[in-house]
Order: C-alpha cells, then sequence, then structure tokens
C-alpha cells in the first residue's frame, strides 16, 4: 500500500474558466515540477490571458482505497501564463492526452486522459482539425512528461483495490474534443 500526490492544476483567465485537471505523482518525486514544464512547454498554443497554477502542496491519497492519508510539499509548482499573443478562442474546444499503461482492469486496458481545452482558434485548419505543428507541440509535451516517470495514471477502488500505474506513453490524436460543465 502505498501514497500518491493529488494534484490539481488549477485553469482560468478565459471563459468557461475556471476549471482543474487532476494529475497524481509519486511521492517525493517532482511532479509538479514536471507538470510545470509540461504547460510551459504547450502554452503558446493556448489563449492569453490563460493560466495554469501547479501547486507546491496538496493531499495525499492511499492509492488502493483513496482514502486521504496526509499532505505533500514540493517545490517547482507555480504559475504558467499561456505565450500566445491572442485571446481568440471557440470556449471548451480543444485536443486531449491520452495517458497509456500496460496495466488491465477487466478486458480493458488502464488509461488516463486529460483535456486540453481552449485551443487558440489558429490552432484548427480548414477542415477543423488540429493542425499538425499543433499536435507535435502537445505530443512532444506529454511525451517528456511520461518520460519524467513521476506521474500516475491512478485506478479508482472500484470494483477492487485502486493502484496508481506508470504511463508507458501518451498520445495526442488529431481529434478535437468539447467540454461541457456538469453544473445546471
Amino acid at each position: 500500500m502505498a501514497d500518491l500526490e493529488r494534484i490539481p492544476v488549477v485553469w482560468s483567465g478565459t471563459s468557461g474558466l475556471p476549471g482543474v485537471s487532476v494529475f497524481y505523482g509519486e511521492v517525493g518525486g517532482s511532479a509538479n515540477a514536471d507538470l510545470k514544464t509540461f504547460f510551459t512547454a504547450i502554452a503558446s498554443v493556448f489563449p492569453a490571458p490563460l493560466t495554469w497554477q501547479v501547486p507546491g502542496n496538496g493531499d495525499l491519497i492511499e492509492e488502493t482505497t483513496g482514502i486521504l492519508s496526509g499532505t505533500w510539499i514540493n517545490t517547482g509548482g507555480g504559475g504558467v501564463v499561456a505565450a500566445s499573443s491572442t485571446g481568440v478562442h471557440a470556449a471548451g474546444v480543444g485536443a486531449y492526452v491520452n495517458w497509456n499503461t500496460s496495466a488491465l482492469v477487466g478486458t480493458r486496458r488502464l488509461r488516463g486522459r486529460t483535456f486540453l481545452c481552449p485551443l487558440q482558434i489558429e490552432r484548427y485548419d480548414a477542415s477543423g482539425t488540429i493542425l499538425a505543428a499543433t499536435l507535435t507541440t502537445l505530443q512532444t509535451a506529454a511525451s517528456a512528461l511520461v518520460a519524467s516517470a513521476n506521474i500516475r495514471v491512478w485506478r479508482r477502488p472500484v470494483p477492487g483495490p485502486g493502484a496508481g500505474i506508470v504511463p508507458t506513453s501518451a498520445t495526442v490524436p488529431d481529434q478535437v474534443t468539447s467540454l461541457r460543465s456538469r453544473r445546471r
């Protein structure tokens, strides 16, 4: 039984936000610093004045139960600001990253997903798909985050025990996604 760092990265600054992307990291690793590096690497494809806040502390969870077990503190967190020169975007529309693992849950392969919305309007081609250069930027950053070996895909403990699995790769498909609020 091991603990995982729960790292909620807060998105803010544009319409449809604030929002949060929750990541999990190895205890004592540098997952939050690696996440700051990830968001800095992709900042050029997002509209100004979008910002991400990567925490320097947070909750620990016990990976098999999901129960809070303490807190963590690391250096390396902080804010990242979108590096684009324009704020033109379609709210809630963008790309996503699949965090692939080798773990099987029943008959399916466990994977995580992070939505990256909104992208700048200039990041789409005439057919409405994502530009190849944008996909390359996102893919390169996601692959570097996996290579750090500090993040985990957390399998929730229903049914059976939870687990923090090291992702083996990341893929950013050429597929536009959209988010909608759960708030009504």
